[in-house]
């Protein structure tokens, strides 16, 4: 009898074991998009300089700045979208308890009136009070020892956190609220033909951006290099992953280094992804599709909207009227929001389609 309960043990625990390896697969062409052109408007603020990122708490829109934006000035604005007036700044630059150099992300603070912003470079975590006016923090989270080779990572859960490195084994890795890691998900497939790559080289390869949305556990490696967007449910730690329309690997050579090879992408390849935010029924996708050259001579970085459903079906292909950097949806107003790449940066804002309300 105790051999058939330990049996019957570990078939359940390899059953469970498969199914957080699931990957689903599916490849997309430009023609599975029906496209719709919208307009924008937009809004310009004296007191923001170069924005790189934009995020909505509450009715709140918030900005940081480029890093290399003078010291003396903040890194986060906060703009009240129900009137578009500048509310407050934040963030004040320094090395020190509660200061910050960089705001690379954003997400919501331990009650609603608060807000964490994510320093990639000095590896922490500063809150943020929405109601008053002073440029400092009110506490501070550093991340540990095992966080310290994640990228971009984002609260997953009231207890855990998720993230991606670009050096480990696996796509996705979890943490719980004292920096322990508790999970991996995911490992990389070898590349045709180059089945020499090592792990750390094959996530350069695969180098992305991460977001995602609690609510809806919904969570997304956006491909910075590749036409790939993978789409990882938290509930059951499977992954859906969308290639193309271009199917190619990126060219890329490896370079040693101190005796270590590393990949090192063709600059003259196109970037593909620039952002991507889940709402409660669509997955929206920033696509640039311009080489860095190309960006920096004409100022166009991406022009278009890629709109998927959570399972990575192909919908709409909204083209804009200007060019903009990162997005969020404010899915009380039906709008979204981009921050523009013109001479003057602002605010562009553009209604939702009647066909995805």
């Amino acid at each position: 009898m105790n051999k058939l309960i330990l049996a019957l043990l570990l078939f359940v625990l390899v059953s469970c074991e498969k199914e957080t390896e699931e990957v689903n697969h599916r490849i997309i062409k430009m023609e599975d998009f029906k496209e719709i052109s919208i307009t924008s408007e937009k809004h310009y603020f004296e007191e923001v300089i170069n924005p790189v990122s934009i995020d909505l708490i509450g009715s709140k829109v918030i900005i940081s700045e480029a890093y290399r934006v003078p010291e003396e000035n903040p890194r986060i604005h906060l703009i009240n979208s129900t009137d578009w007036s500048y509310d407050k700044a934040k963030g004040k630059y320094g090395e020190g308890p509660l200061e910050l150099i960089d705001a690379s992300s954003f997400f919501e603070g331990e009650s609603s009136d608060t807000f964490w912003a994510y320093s990639m470079n000095r590896r922490k975590l500063v809150e943020y009070s929405i109601t008053d006016a002073t440029l400092l923090g009110k506490s501070e989270w550093k991340m540990t020892e095992p966080m310290m080779n994640l990228w971009f990572f984002t609260r997953a859960t009231d207890s855990t956190y998720l993230g991606i490195s670009r050096e480990d084994k696996n796509r996705i890795l979890e943490f719980d609220l004292e920096g322990r890691k508790i999970g991996g998900y995911g490992e990389w497939e070898k590349v045709e033909d180059r089945s020499n790559l090592t792990e750390n080289q094959l996530s350069t390869l695969n180098d992305s951006w991460f977001k995602g949305n609690p609510d809806q556990g919904l969570f997304l490696r956006v491909g910075l290099r590749r036409d790939r967007l993978e789409i990882f449910d938290n509930h059951d730690k499977s992954f859906t992953i969308i290639d193309g329309p271009d199917l190619d690997i990126p060219p890329f050579e490896l370079i040693d280094a101190g005796g270590v090879e590393h990949l090192y992408i063709d600059m003259e390849d196109p970037y593909r992804y620039g952002d991507a935010v889940v709402t409660e029924s669509y997955i929206y996708a920033l696509y640039r599709g311009v080489t860095q050259a190309e960006a920096n001579k004409t100022g166009i970085i991406a022009e278009q909207i890629w709109v998927f459903d959570h399972k990575g079906k192909p919908l709409w292909n909204l083209r804009l009227d200007r060019s903009i950097i990162q997005i969020v949806v404010n899915e009380q107003t039906n709008e979204i929001y981009g921050l523009t790449t013109d001479e003057d940066p602002g605010i562009a804002v553009f209604r939702i389609p009647e066909e995805l309300l």
